[in-house]
């Protein structure tokens, strides 16, 4: 889910809010499962992208869904968020939400993209390379993808730092078939 202007302010205000209330830990737990449920639950993704659901059956929904199960804090926001006809924006006030206590907490998640299963001592190496450089403790969220034949990627918010070696070997064949092709310039 894209983060929007909109996503931001509500996340903002529910990092606001939570904090007003002394429930940040609890809103963040309910945060993520929110994320997770997005993610694996095909009907409660649609029931959120959906704006032609009457305020009264998404109220009652979320109502059905959340209470008791997520903190008071949490479903005043939801609550909120369907009366402004916002709820398609969740996930990404979630993600929001995330960012702001990380940001506070001095942490960094960062996502590593590696061509084969990391060690310990290697997960641990690279997470240490990243306080050094950031000074925020790193945590760190490793995906395998065989596909890079060797090496990984390190994706730090926006920015990606590729050392792969499919990578290598794509830069390599184009600068290969540029020198071709300005050898056969040279030589016409």
């Amino acid at each position: 889910m894209e983060i929007t202007s909109v996503s931001k302010r509500y996340g903002a205000a529910l990092y606001d809010f939570a904090g007003a209330q002394n429930a940040r830990d609890a809103v963040r737990a309910d945060c993520s499962a929110i994320g997770r449920l997005f993610c694996d639950s095909s009907e409660f993704a649609a029931f959120v992208l959906d704006p032609t659901i009457p305020l009264r059956e998404a109220e009652n929904t979320i109502v059905a869904l959340f209470e008791g199960k997520a903190d008071a804090v949490t479903l005043q926001f939801l609550r909120f968020l369907v009366s402004k006809r916002r709820l398609d924006q969740l996930p990404a006030v979630c993600e929001v939400y995330e960012q702001q206590v990380c940001e506070e907490l001095g942490i960094l998640k960062v996502h590593v993209t590696a061509a084969h299963e990391l060690t310990d001592v290697q997960l641990m190496e690279m997470k240490q390379k990243l306080h050094d450089r950031y000074q925020k403790e790193i945590d760190a969220n490793v995906s395998v993808e065989p596909a890079l034949i060797g090496g990984f990627k390190i994706k730090v918010g926006d920015h990606i730092r590729d050392f792969s070696i499919a990578t290598q070997l794509d830069q390599f064949e184009k600068s290969v078939i540029n020198a071709k092709h300005e050898h056969s310039k040279l030589k016409g």
